[in-house]
C-alpha cells in the first residue's frame, strides 16, 4: 500500500492473530481500496437467494434454469449475449475477490468446482457471492493457487458452459482474463507490482505453468490511439452490446459497435 510515497507491506494471514483459526475476510479487506470485495466469498449460505453447487452448473438443466431467470431481463434478446452477460459477474467474483486475497493477503482459497456454491438473486438469477466448503489457509504461492483456481474451477465451468449454452469458449475465456487482468493491476497500482508477477504471467504467456495451451494468452492486448495514449482492448468481444439498456465496452472493445 502507497502512503505519502511509501510503499508498505501488506497484511499476510501468516502475520494475523487468526492465521490458523477461521479467517475474517471481509474483516481484512474492511474499508480499503478493495472493500468491494465484501460479501463475495462466505463461508456459510445467506438467509436470502438461491444456493446451487458450482458444480451443478454443469448440468444443462440447472443452468438453464438459472439462465432462463436472468434472461427475463432481456426479452427476445440474443442467448449467448445474455449468457455472456451473465457470466461477466460470474466471473469478476471469481477472479476479483480471490485475486486480491490471494496476492495481497497471501490466503489459499477452497476455490474448486467441487468446493464452491453459487448464491443467485431469486427473482433475476444474478450471481451474487460463493459459499466456500472448506477454510481458508496461508500460501506462500499465490501464483500457484490462482492457477490451480483456472484449473480447477474456470476450466470445466467454461467447457460445460461453451457446451450447453452454444457461447464460445474464447469469449468465456477472455471475460475471464478482462476482469483478471483489471484486478492484478489494481493490486500492482494499491501494493507493489512484484507482488503480481505471478499472476500477470497466467495472462501473459503462451503455456500454462506445467504445459498446455494457455486459453487466455491474447485475449487481453495493449492498444494505442492516435494521441498515443494506451489503452486495454478486448480480443473477442463479449456481444453486451446486444443487450437493451447495457452499454458498450468503450474502447476496450474489438467491434466498433460495441464501443457505444
Amino acid at each position: 500500500m502507497e502512503t505519502n510515497g511509501v510503499f508498505q507491506r501488506p497484511i499476510l494471514i501468516a502475520d494475523h492473530p487468526v492465521a490458523h483459526q477461521a479467517v475474517d475476510l471481509d474483516g481484512l479487506v474492511g474499508d480499503g481500496p478493495f472493500s468491494y470485495c465484501r460479501g463475495k466469498l462466505l463461508s456459510s449460505p445467506p438467509q436470502t437467494g438461491i444456493v446451487v453447487s458450482c458444480r451443478d452448473l454443469c448440468d444443462r438443466a440447472i443452468f438453464d434454469e438459472i439462465i432462463g431467470r436472468y434472461a427475463q431481463k432481456f426479452p427476445g434478446s440474443d442467448r449467448r449475449a445474455i449468457v455472456s452477460m451473465w457470466t461477466l459477474y460470474y466471473f469478476s467474483m471469481l477472479t476479483i475477490a480471490p485475486s486480491v486475497h490471494m496476492f495481497t493477503n497471501r490466503i489459499a482459497l477452497p476455490m474448486e468446482v467441487d468446493r464452491l456454491s453459487l448464491v443467485c438473486n431469486e427473482q433475476t438469477g444474478e450471481p451474487e457471492a460463493f459459499v466456500m466448503s472448506g477454510r481458508p489457509e496461508a500460501t506462500s504461492d499465490p501464483a500457484g493457487e490462482l492457477h490451480r483456481l483456472m484449473l480447477g474451477h474456470a476450466e470445466p465451468v467454461i467447457a460445460a458452459i461453451a457446451a450447453n449454452a452454444g457461447v464460445a469458449p474464447k469469449l468465456l475465456w477472455n471475460n475471464v482474463a478482462a476482469y483478471l487482468s483489471w484486478i492484478l493491476k489494481e493490486i500492482a497500482h494499491r501494493h507493489e507490482p512484484v507482488l503480481v508477477e505471478g499472476g500477470l504471467a497466467l495472462l501473459e504467456e503462451a503455456q500454462w505453468p506445467g504445459g498446455g495451451r494457455n486459453p487466455m494468452f491474447g485475449m487481453i492486448r495493449i492498444a494505442r490511439q492516435q494521441c498515443g495514449l494506451e489503452f486495454v482492448r478486448r480480443k473477442v468481444c463479449c456481444l453486451r452490446y446486444n443487450l437493451p439498456g447495457v452499454g458498450g465496452c468503450g474502447e476496450a472493445c474489438p467491434l466498433p459497435e460495441g464501443r457505444h
